[in-house]
């Protein structure tokens, strides 16, 4: 197994050798074949870069002094500089508001002459265009300055080249170096090749359009003659380049000669053994893909190993020789393999390919959905059009600008309403999933809203039919499973403690042997656990039957007032027991409201016991009844006994209790019971924990 493997890795890295080899003979020969150093592109560029500077630094630079009487001052440029700041007063006002706070002899006389100044503009052309003048005369200054920087970075880049040169329209004569040494470049410029011609002003300094007007569009023409010593290229700067162009130059040669050897004996390896890139659980696993995804994944590979060769090619001519970067090279000879074993489980496949089985076709199939209903496919094709062009529209008003005529009518009157048009459509579908995903989550909720006649409005229509249906006939049957589930679930445990005694004292009464004084404790614990076990049962059908709205309210006008006065004068001998401090704020103002006032009785008498049960001994309960915007707000206030915890909204589960150990008494479904109550009336019932100050609001309508 190991043999073949290394043959296929052998024969990987030689494909690899020969295509490097192609991508350097395409891509290099033009660079190498026939050619030396100074028909290498870089020393061309070198030589264009010189003959493009040295007429503006060297052979034909303007006098500084003619420029500048050359410069002329225009009406418009006397007038700009006038107002450049805003009209005379404006001007005024601005330095006496720059100065208002400076006080002393040496400002006042500063700001007078600012102002003499400014007011001197306003009167004189002529002081004006003195002006105008001293600042074209810097900028004069300015670019001789940057010229003289140039010329000395020119001197030192390129004082290898050596030159004679004559000025055809003049006659004047420059000369740098000895011609008659031994050359080893010499490039001639006469009327018989070319002129060596270029621009007197130097464009790769600031300002040179505007200092190009003042001497003209000028390109005086050269004859003569630039070369390059031997010396330099033996010893010189230049030696370096010339030495690193040999290099690449052997470099080219041998990869060619070594492309040559890796394809005699890549035809000789894969000739003496017919057998290379077999894998039977490769294959296997290649031919699960869809048939279009296996020729990417080939042609993948293939575009990968031209990238990671061409990078080879790039590292060894051009980065340093033979640092070859090993990742590059190894996932170049992979890919190869890979793309070998490809081609050979692809090529036997060629008779039963299945179209049918390919990525593209699935993705046809699925994309035939979308004219079921034409109108929808439609719109959508419309909107990705619309999409298209406006973003096509876009492009072109950043290329062409004229193009915003017709884009901004297209945009207001098509693109707009159109896109509008689309996303209501959008917005209205999404609404309608929303009420569906509810649906198949139990919640029936309202029925959704139909618009139009569209095939969307259609859909919820029969949604809206689907609701009705199954709101009939399994509303009672939901209500009863979801009773008798939440029977099941909570019960278990605070029935359990109960009848747990009740078992265990009536096997302690079976036994003859107790005496009469143990019969009848046994007895009285019996009779406390049945009336505690009948009290569970009680209250939990009677918070039962409210969650499911299984019970009727007699509504009637009651003075909340009043009623909650009451509950705490019930409570009054117990409260007088507790150790608590309770501070009552009710006032004697009537509150009332439509309630049922039996109910809502259950509902205070229910939050007063729960401060008996769960308030810290000797702390303040704080009651407070009272009406804000047309609502009754109780709240009632008390550190608790137990931790609560975080999630409030559990107090309100049915045996849910602060005493999480069960050392009170109580059903656990206090707070339950008054959620309830409160939710039919359409009141609210809010809790909140602050640490451990529990806090209950309780808000209901009241009658104005």
């Amino acid at each position: 197994m190991k043999k073949p493997i290394i043959k296929d890795i052998i024969l990987s890295l030689l494909a690899v050798v020969m295509v490097l080899a192609f991508f350097t003979l395409t891509r290099e020969s033009g660079n190498y074949i026939g050619k030396n150093y100074f028909d290498s592109d870089g020393f061309k560029i070198e030589v264009s870069n010189f003959e493009s500077s040295i007429v503006s630094l060297i052979l034909a630079v303007p006098e500084k002094e003619e420029m500048k009487k050359n410069i002329t001052v225009t009406a418009e440029e006397i007038d700009e500089h006038r107002y450049q700041f805003g009209s005379l007063q404006e001007q005024l006002d601005s330095i006496t508001a720059q100065y208002e706070a400076r006080t002393d002899e040496a400002s006042i006389a500063e700001r007078n002459k600012k102002m003499e100044d400014i007011t001197k503009n306003f009167e004189n052309n002529e002081y004006v265009a003195d002006k105008v003048r001293m600042e074209k005369e810097k900028l004069v200054d300015e670019y001789f300055q940057a010229l003289e920087a140039s010329k000395n970075e020119f001197l030192n880049y390129n004082d290898e080249f050596i030159y004679s040169l004559k000025n055809t329209e003049t006659g004047e004569k420059f000369n740098n170096g000895d011609l008659d040494t031994k050359l080893a470049y010499k490039k001639e410029y006469s009327s018989k090749s070319t002129y060596l011609k270029g621009n007197v002003i130097n464009e790769n300094t600031e300002n040179s359009s505007y200092l190009q007007n003042l001497v003209g569009y000028s390109f005086p023409k050269f004859e003569g003659t630039i070369a390059i010593p031997e010396a330099s290229i033996i010893n010189g700067d230049r030696a370096d380049n010339y030495q690193y162009f040999k290099k690449e130059e052997r470099f080219f040669y041998g990869i060619l000669i070594l492309g040559v050897l890796a394809t005699i004996a890549f035809i000789v390896l894969w000739k003496k053994d017919k057998v290379h890139f077999q894998h039977e659980e490769g294959k296997r696993k290649y031919h699960r893909l869809p048939i279009d995804v296996q020729w990417v994944l080939f042609f993948a590979s293939i575009f990968i190993v031209f990238i990671a060769t061409n990078e080879l090619r790039m590292s060894i001519l051009h980065y340093g020789g033979f640092d070859i970067p090993i990742f590059t090279l190894l996932l170049a000879v992979f890919l190869t393999a890979l793309a070998f074993y490809q081609w050979q489980w692809i090529k036997g496949s060629f008779e039963d390919i299945d179209w049918s089985k390919s990525l593209l076709y699935s993705w046809f199939k699925s994309l035939e959905g979308l004219f079921l209903k034409r109108t929808i496919g439609m719109q959508t094709l419309i909107m990705l059009t619309v999409i298209f062009l406006w973003g096509f529209g876009t492009m072109m008003v950043f290329w062409q600008p004229a193009v915003l005529l017709l884009w901004i009518p297209a945009t207001i009157f098509i693109g707009i309403p159109i896109l509008v048009f689309l996303l209501a459509r959008m917005s209205y579908l999404n609404r309608i999933i929303m009420k569906t995903e509810e649906m198949a989550r139990g919640v029936i909720g309202n029925e959704i809203e139909v618009r139009g006649k569209s095939p969307i409005a259609e859909h919820a229509a029969n949604l809206n039919g689907l609701r009705n249906r199954i709101k009939s006939s399994h509303s009672e049957q939901a209500k009863s499973e979801r009773l008798k589930t939440e029977l099941i679930t909570n019960v278990s445990h605070d029935l359990r403690t109960p009848l747990t005694s009740i078992i265990t004292y009536t096997d302690l009464l079976k036994n003859p042997s107790i005496t009469d004084e143990e019969r009848a404790s046994y007895i009285a614990i019996l009779d406390k656990k049945s009336m505690r076990l009948k009290t569970l049962i009680e209250d939990l059908f009677e918070v039962s039957k409210m969650t499911t709205g299984n019970i009727e309210l007699d509504k009637r006008k009651v003075d909340l007032t009043q009623l909650l006065q009451q509950a705490i004068a019930e409570h009054q001998e117990d409260i007088d027991k507790s150790g608590l401090d309770y501070r009552v704020v009710i006032g004697t103002k009537p509150i009332m409201s439509y309630v049922d006032g039996q109910k809502w009785w259950r509902v205070l008498d229910n939050l007063i016991i729960n401060t008996l049960k769960y308030a810290l001994p000797n702390t303040r309960v704080y009651i407070n009844l009272d009406q804000m915007d047309g609502e009754a707000v109780f709240v009632i206030k008390n550190i608790a006994k137990y931790e609560l915890g975080n999630d409030v909204n559990e107090l309100t589960e049915r045996f849910k209790r602060a005493d999480t150990s069960r050392h009170t008494e109580g059903s656990g479904l206090g707070l339950a019971i008054a959620q309830s109550i409160v939710d039919l009336h359409g009141g609210s019932l809010q809790m909140e924990v602050d640490g451990d100050l529990f806090k209950v609001t309780v808000k209901i309508a009241v009658i104005v």
